[in-house]
């Protein structure tokens, strides 16, 4: 596919006119230990609070059935920093295929959650990059995705059929489309939109954390992220710890992975740290779906 096409397209997607500003203040705030969350009130606008208040008042926080939150700076603080970052940065994309059954949002909003997590986790534990922007990175990384079944259509379709017809992998499909991944179509909006690089080069390179030339700490935080959130995703609620573990290692090769081959021992204590954030996030992940429900 043309890039010149590409970029026109891209160039032509509507996203909130605050967006960018609002990523950059999430980041110093994540960044920032003596930050509040009540900064991020600011910038949110009427949608944004509505999902606030809304969260803030489910089992998972305690809310239910005994208060009721009705202000946004009480949600904020019963949410947190790291949940409502999830909020404000999932927002946007998601409102593009909201009441389109094509596109399962449910399932791309956990895997987004659950590799933001776990890319600030791994860069916490591994000292790859800076552990705030491997969770924007990690939250952010698959946004392309929607760009391309939102914009891009009869290409997306393309895309299914070479997945399905010849049982390849769907990054290597859209390469064959357009010339790139959806880590590369999500990167250069971001980039449209004056993202900063520390956060776009993981988005890019996500599934090829070898080519970056810079922040690649980053781009390999978050390119373990999504490998290890989707086996986390895959398997349905992790429960025992010793299974977990027997999974990984045969999931993930310590020994032959560039910035994991330092960790100390067998890496027990690096998984221990992964199976306790995976456990936190599939917790609110599925509180949420029982209130919904």
């Amino acid at each position: 596919m043309d890039t010149d096409r590409i970029l026109h397209k891209l160039k032509e997607v509507n996203m909130l006119p605050t967006f960018p500003a609002t990523v950059g203040t999430v980041m110093n705030l994540i960044q920032d230990p003596m930050s509040s969350a009540a900064d991020l009130a600011r910038g949110m606008d009427p949608s944004m609070v509505s999902e606030v208040l809304r969260i803030a008042n489910t089992a998972y926080f305690g809310t239910r059935n005994f208060r009721n939150i009705t202000s946004i700076e009480h949600a904020i603080a019963i949410i947190g920093l790291e949940h409502l970052s999830s909020i404000i940065l999932q927002m946007p994309f998601i409102t593009m295929v909201k009441g389109d059954s094509g596109f399962d949002r449910e399932r791309f909003m956990e895997h987004s959650i659950m590799c933001g997590v776990l890319s600030k986790t791994i860069s916490l534990s591994t000292r790859l990059g800076n552990p705030g922007e491997a969770y924007i990175g990690g939250m952010m990384h698959d946004i392309g995705t929607i760009i391309i079944y939102r914009y891009f259509r009869r290409e997306w379709d393309q895309v299914c059929s070479l997945v399905r017809e010849r049982d390849i992998p769907w990054p290597d499909a859209e390469r064959e489309v357009f010339a790139m991944d959806h880590g590369y179509m999500g990167a250069i909006l971001l980039e449209l939109w004056n993202i900063p690089k520390v956060v776009t080069d993981s988005v890019m390179f996500h599934h090829c954390p070898d080519e970056a030339k810079e922040n690649s700490g980053n781009a390999l935080a978050v390119h373990l992220g999504n490998r290890l959130s989707k086996l986390v995703n895959a398997q349905g609620i992790v429960s025992d710890f010793d299974v977990f573990l027997k999974r990984c290692r045969s999931f993930l090769d310590i020994g032959n992975e560039p910035g994991l081959e330092r960790l100390p021992g067998d890496g027990v204590m690096f998984y221990e740290k992964i199976y306790a954030a995976a456990r936190q996030t599939q917790h609110y992940i599925y509180e949420e779906k029982r209130e919904e429900r």
